[in-house]
């Protein structure tokens, strides 16, 4: 399991996560908080064994593609999104099931 501190470590490590795939954090993290997500633990699995191990011990947090997404569309919205432009537009995905516009 390949672990990232905070979302801008993920952000940075974006071309070398899995095209598929779920990214884990701790079971006690907090997922509507902007701000929890700067300095979130986040944990990538590198084969079955790590995703089965995040999904009884761990949370699911995005899948890879949708963080992926998030990322890219923030991109085309804002002509240099920031971490938080970044943190602010995953939060509101996963309370609304849809993108940040």
């Amino acid at each position: 399991m390949n672990t990232l501190q905070g979302l801008q470590a993920l952000i940075t490590e974006k071309q070398g996560l899995p095209k598929v795939g779920w990214i884990f954090v701790d079971k006690n993290f907090d997922k509507t908080s902007a701000v929890a997500l700067l300095g979130a633990v986040f944990h990538i699995p590198e084969n079955e064994d790590d995703e089965f191990y995040g999904e009884d011990y761990l949370a699911s947090w995005l899948e890879i593609p949708t963080f992926l997404a998030v990322i890219e569309l923030r991109g085309k919205q804002l002509k240099d999104p920031n971490v938080e432009d970044i943190a602010n537009a995953a939060v509101y995905y996963l309370e609304n099931d849809d993108f940040l516009e």
